[in-house]
């Protein structure tokens, strides 16, 4: 059973869920469900939403999830919010988006964890386990590029010149946009499509579509 989403008194310790997509709202609740006690929920869809709530009077935070890909701004403004507002209040990031920047940049506004979405319930349950102890879970694949850069003097290599059209896709499908929805957005066909893939592939050194998109927020690109 969830817990309720229970407005009015916090006579339970409030976490603060800002997840524009219900699938993964609902795997959040269900992990914060195995924590083992009654976590009165406060859910926002956007930015918008969570920043209005935290100027509130009423607004109370003792936990806090957060995706980074919200529709209306980055998460990670509302992790720096968050955290401004209460800087008690533990902040764990649950995100899809790998890059290596927002990691840095949510860190440094405050978050205590960085979690990727595809990780699971129960790593994500552990998670929140450990930063409500004062641990700071990463998801592996994360940990190793913070090692990998806390042990390195070198610089990223140099920018790939990349075309407008290139630079739209890109921003579109780090929004989460299926080919078919990107090409008619663009207004160009799906062939057309398939071919800045190749080329944005080739540009960037990588063999998929995450990691296109996670080495272009790298390199500042999107």
């Amino acid at each position: 059973m969830f817990p309720p989403s229970i407005v009015g008194s916090h006579e339970h310790p409030v976490v603060l869920v800002v997840e524009d997509d219900p699938t993964f709202e609902t795997l959040m609740r269900a992990a914060i469900a195995r924590l083992g006690k009654t976590w009165e929920l406060k859910c926002f869809r956007n930015t918008l939403d969570v920043l209005r709530y935290l100027k509130s009077p009423d607004a109370h935070v003792n936990l806090a999830l957060v995706d980074i890909g919200l529709p209306d701004s980055s998460g990670i403004d509302v992790v720096a919010q968050v955290h401004e507002a209460h800087p008690d209040a533990p902040i764990l990031v649950v995100s899809v988006i790998a890059s290596e920047q927002n990691v840095l940049a949510a860190i440094r506004a405050g978050a205590r964890g960085y979690i990727l979405k595809d990780d699971g319930i129960t790593q994500l349950a552990e998670a929140l386990r450990q930063t409500l102890r004062g641990d700071c879970p990463i998801s592996p694949p994360l940990a190793r590029y913070l090692f990998k850069l806390v042990g390195s003097r070198s610089m990223p290599a140099g920018l790939p010149e990349l075309t407008p059209k290139e630079l739209e896709l890109l921003k579109h499908l780090s929004c989460g946009r299926s080919y078919a929805k990107t090409a008619k957005e663009m207004s160009i066909a799906m062939s057309t499509v398939q071919t800045h893939i190749r080329n944005l592939y080739r540009k960037l050194d990588v063999h998929s579509q995450v990691q296109a998109v996670t080495r272009a927020q790298d390199r500042g690109l999107i």
